[in-house]
């Protein structure tokens, strides 16, 4: 007894009590093989539950404990040198996924990687320095910030990459080297391991613009909010004092900028001149060292009497919300007035339980109440079972999304399995549905059942071959019972058409988010061009291939789905695939507006190539040819597809295999 008591006791001198639920993390960083004093390291749980911060000693050890156990992200911060993850990685998307044991510990050691250095001065039109914030911004991974000191020097580590240098000259208000308004009229500095790049600028010019915004009585109206909008460069924004005066200072010089008004507490929102629709508003310039002075006046308001109806029965809505412009009311029995709406042709909206949203345009005159005739369609409901494919038992938890057949979109949205494995999916507006089944991210760990398209009896992999079910409007209809096999795990290696590891690549599904580039359900490449994807069902799957600087592209280098080279996944075993990407077609993009603008497969609907344009109207994206494209623009204005009202009746464009190709695009 005696002894053992002895035992215990040391065993709790020599490490901290720990629950059994949870465990540690603990390493030591090191850079070029010498100990890094005073890093933070962070450690953050893929679920979201976990959470733990240390910093590292004078021999680079660090200690994280009481962590939830679990899967976990680490990374490292060091003043003056970029954040990585471990291990070795840039992104968080490709950072190495550390499993923490229930009453254990996992060991991260990790290195610094090599960097470079940008260094310059930033100086004001007169030559003296300024002290401003810089920061260098690479498409290719971690980016670095730093401040100019009061005589304008200023130096970041960076690692290897290309970068984008912008000076914060003001408060939110960003020049991008060297004399650039914008992002995209940036010059791009590579710089390599050990290099030093030396990048100075100076100040563009700037004017000021004021004014004062009133009543119609000629009353300045206070704690208005103050936009200043141009297409070349950046927005601007201020509030009006309580004489309703405003000044903005640091704008730079063009001649298209447009000033907006907007109350929420008043509910109002114009343009000036006196206009509520950014279209009509007039443009002006700001010229050097001067102020350009743009007052407006508060526009009448008018009424708006909503009448509201269920567009099947012809029945009043019994309750339901409608807005016009910033002002909104609840309506009962199909009724509704709503007061106070600026004049001019205004968008209704209306919106009620079990119906879809429905819209209007009416055109509002002073002190006269305009009538809103708006009927509602129900929504659509389909119901499913999800169910071990095997033994029948229903399973629980399980993802189920309905997916237009040319609006791939997988991973944006689901309905779970109750403890029955039944679903509901509400919600919906009439039309034709496929099901996508998927175990939900918190889940993809330990789930054993893996991903499937539902067919009439079963899982498959391939779009095509999925049961197609039809919602009608107000009706509840039955999809097929989805039936789950076990999953498999692929793996391989994404290479870039010039046979090196691809940068930013990971593998897919379906299609990316238009704006941010990647996808509800992704699987990221490591720096190695690695990847692993461990959550699909034992089918033939096409694999969609996305890496920056190559068009995105299906298994077996195809520009469709249907074309796509298909991989058998095989449940409880790992399969391989390797590909080497083709780098694609460069098509340039012209709009009449700025935004996201997205070239789809004309046939199928999936991503086949995305560019950005912010301030700019063009810009360049790769797409594989030959094939067929819709483009839409996802645009700072409005959305719209090029030639036509939608997918199926937008212009389809020819993409050559090779050579380069310009698409004008109208709306």
């Amino acid at each position: 007894m005696l002894a053992l008591a002895l035992a215990i006791g040391t065993l709790g001198l020599a490490a901290p009590a720990q629950a059994a639920d949870t465990g540690s993390i603990v390493g030591q960083l090191t850079d070029g093989g010498q100990p890094v004093n005073g890093a933070s390291v962070q450690a953050t749980a893929v679920d979201g539950d976990g959470w733990g911060y240390a910093s590292t000693d004078a021999g680079g050890h660090y200690q994280l404990t009481d962590l939830p156990a679990g899967a976990y992200r680490v990374r490292f911060d060091v003043d003056g040198r970029p954040g990585q993850y471990a291990f070795g990685q840039v992104n968080y998307t490709s950072a190495a996924l550390i499993t923490v044991p229930a009453g254990g510990q996992a060991t991260v050691d990790d290195a610094l990687l090599p960097t470079g250095t940008i260094t310059g001065t930033f100086r004001d039109r007169a030559g003296n320095g300024m002290a401003v914030s810089v920061r260098a911004d690479s498409a290719d991974g971690e980016g670095a910030s730093g401040y100019a000191d009061a005589d304008g020097h200023y130096t970041l580590r960076v690692l290897p990459g290309s970068y984008r240098l912008s000076f914060e000259i003001a408060s939110g208000v960003y020049q991008y080297a060297p004399g650039a308004i914008g992002y995209d009229g940036a010059v791009v500095y590579p710089v390599a391991v050990g290099q030093t790049v030396t990048v100075d600028d100076t100040k563009l010019p700037t004017g000021s613009i004021a004014g004062r915004f009133t009543d119609r009585d000629g009353t300045g109206i206070g704690d208005v909010q103050v936009q200043v909008s141009s297409q070349s460069g950046p927005s601007y924004s201020a509030t009006t004092d309580g004489a309703g005066d405003y000044r903005i200072d640091d704008v730079f010089v063009s001649d298209d900028y447009t000033v907006a008004f907007h109350s929420w507490e008043r509910q109002f929102s114009q343009h000036a001149y006196g206009k509520i629709d950014s279209a009509d508003a007039t443009e002006f310039a700001v010229t050097a060292d001067a102020v350009t002075r743009v007052d407006d006046t508060l526009l009448p308001t008018g009424t708006v009497h909503f009448t509201v109806t269920d567009a099947l029965t012809g029945a009043p809505i019994p309750a339901f919300y409608a807005e016009a412009g910033m002002v909104n009311t609840s309506g009962t029995d199909g009724q509704a007035t709503l007061a106070g709406v600026t004049v001019g042709q205004q968008h209704v909206f209306v919106s009620a339980d079990g119906y879809l949203g429905g819209h209007a345009t009416v055109t509002v005159t002073d002190g006269a109440t305009t009538e809103a005739v708006v009927a509602l369609t129900p929504v659509a409901t389909v119901t499913t079972t999800v169910v071990d494919a095997r033994t029948g038992a229903p399973v629980a938890g399980f993802c189920v999304q309905p997916v237009v057949p040319t609006d791939l979109y997988l991973g944006e949205g689901c309905s779970r399995s109750d403890s029955e494995g039944k679903v509901s999916i509400d919600g919906l507006r009439a039309g034709a549905y496929q099901l996508f089944a998927y175990a939900p991210r918190y889940t993809q760990d330990t789930s054993p059942y893996g991903a499937q398209w539902v067919t009439a009896d079963g899982g498959t992999g391939t779009q095509t071959l999925a049961a197609v079910i039809t919602a009608v409007a107000g009706q509840t209809v039955a999809a097929p019972t989805v039936k789950l096999d076990r999953r498999g795990v692929l793996t391989g290696t994404i290479r870039a058409a010039d046979g090196t590891p691809a940068k930013n690549a990971y593998v897919s599904f379906g299609n990316f988010h238009y704006h941010s580039g990647d996808g509800g359900i992704t699987f990221p490449a490591a720096a190695d061009g690695a990847y692993t994807v461990d959550f699909l069902g034992p089918y033939l799957w096409p694999l969609h291939f996305y890496a920056a600087d190559h068009a995105p592209q299906w298994s077996g280098n195809s520009g469709g789905r249907s074309g796509a080279t298909k991989v058998k996944v095989r449940a409880g075993k790992t399969v391989v695939y390797d590909i080497q990407l083709l780098k694609g077609t460069k098509v340039t993009v012209n709009s009449p507006q700025s935004g996201a603008f997205v070239a789809y497969h004309a046939a199928t609907g999936e991503t086949s190539g995305r560019c950005g344009a912010w301030p700019a109207m063009t810009c360049e994206m790769l797409v594989l040819g030959p094939q067929k494209v819709r483009f839409k623009i996802w645009g700072s204005e409005e959305d719209f597809w090029y030639g036509g009202a939608d997918f199926a009746t937008a212009t389809s464009v020819s993409i050559p295999a090779t050579g380069t190709l310009t698409v004008n695009v109208t709306r």
